[in-house]
């Protein structure tokens, strides 16, 4: 058995970055991208016909693009765009207010914590060098503001005037505990 090869095949057939390109060849070849261009921008012109920019989406139909247009999503969408133009104007606006309210209410704060830090210094001073007195008037109205402050920061507590644990009068107010018959009990129960 003897086996032969075409002739055709003796030889790989070559790729096309190994054939040599003529002039011809090269011109056929540009001509054809051109004309493959051509038709890609003609057919994306067509295309852009229908194409929602609101919806950013693209149809190749009419009549897929009529549908789009009266559906429910458009619709929504495009209302939606409509009263942020007409509320997105005042609501900007508004914030900005509401954002220099704040930034003047801090401002406030600030001026006002450092007006007591300067207070504090001033009447730290005058305790410090010893000259002059400060007023029993004045210590006792810094206690109070001092104790009109720890009453806010109690916010959690109750407001009742201060009863401890060990306090006799409130162990007095108590009542005793008194033994209730209790369906559910066992005479164990009684006992302890």
């Amino acid at each position: 058995m003897i086996f032969f090869t075409a002739e055709e095949n003796i030889q790989r057939r070559k790729l096309e970055i190994e054939v040599e390109e003529t002039e011809e060849d090269t011109k056929k070849r540009e001509v054809l991208a051109e004309r493959e261009q051509k038709i890609q921008t003609e057919v994306r012109e067509i295309r852009k016909v229908f194409f929602c920019d609101l919806c950013n989406k693209q149809y190749k139909l009419a009549m897929e693009f009529e549908a789009h247009l009266s559906s429910y999503d458009h619709n929504h969408r495009k209302r939606f765009k409509e009263m942020r133009e007409m509320h997105g104007i005042s609501s900007r606006d508004d914030r900005q207010k509401r954002e220099i309210q704040r930034q003047e209410r801090e401002m406030a704060k600030f001026a006002q914590m450092a007006d007591t830090r300067k207070q504090e210094q001033q009447l730290q001073q005058q305790e410090d060098s010893g000259s002059a007195q400060v007023s029993t008037s004045q210590k006792s109205a810094t206690a109070l503001v001092d104790q009109d402050q720890r009453k806010a920061l109690k916010f959690g507590f109750s407001s009742k005037g201060g009863f401890s644990k060990n306090n006799p009068a409130k162990a007095a107010a108590k009542k005793p505990k008194s033994a209730v018959a209790s369906v559910f009990s066992n005479d164990s129960d009684e006992e302890q």
